[in-house]
């Protein structure tokens, strides 16, 4: 090698040869079967974590509207009444001072007559719901067969 540049050789008659250096082929279509295999087991795994994290909060906001309810009903003597219309999250946090913000592609919708209510919670595929049954195992539950923490319906 030359002692002023490492990267070049002198050759047989004297002339000099310039050394490439890289990776070949096999090593570069090794690691591309190293990361391959990484995707495939961590890409399923970080969706059923986005879902299991929508249903949780979901399920938190639902059992918030649970206890504002019970709470607008000590005081009103009957749950907060839709006269059976469909309400959205913002009439909800009005109606029941809460102050929920739904997340990105979640959506929450309340129907009452008074003496029952149900509140529910979209997000993709995913429904849960919330009825004025005491909250326990079975509520709020999963509508839609296919949650990952919570029961069916």
């Amino acid at each position: 090698m030359n002692a002023t540049n490492p990267s070049t050789t002198l050759r047989a008659g004297g002339e000099r040869s310039r050394t490439t250096k890289g990776f070949t082929l096999i090593e570069l279509m090794v690691v591309i079967v190293i990361v391959g295999i990484i995707a495939a087991f961590g890409i399923p795994s970080y969706t059923k974590s986005i879902q299991k994290s929508h249903e949780r909060d979901m399920a938190a906001q639902l059992t918030a509207v649970h206890a504002a309810n019970l709470l607008y009903r000590s005081y009103n003597g009957k749950y907060w009444d839709t006269a059976a219309s469909s309400k959205n999250m913002a009439e909800i946090n009005s109606a029941l001072s809460l102050n929920i913000i739904a997340n990105d592609g979640t959506t929450y919708d309340y129907n009452s007559d008074g003496n029952v209510f149900t509140a529910a919670a979209t997000w993709s595929a995913y429904t849960l719901k919330v009825t004025q049954a005491a909250i326990g195992a079975t509520n709020p539950c999963c509508v839609t067969l296919n949650c990952l923490s919570l029961a069916s319906c």
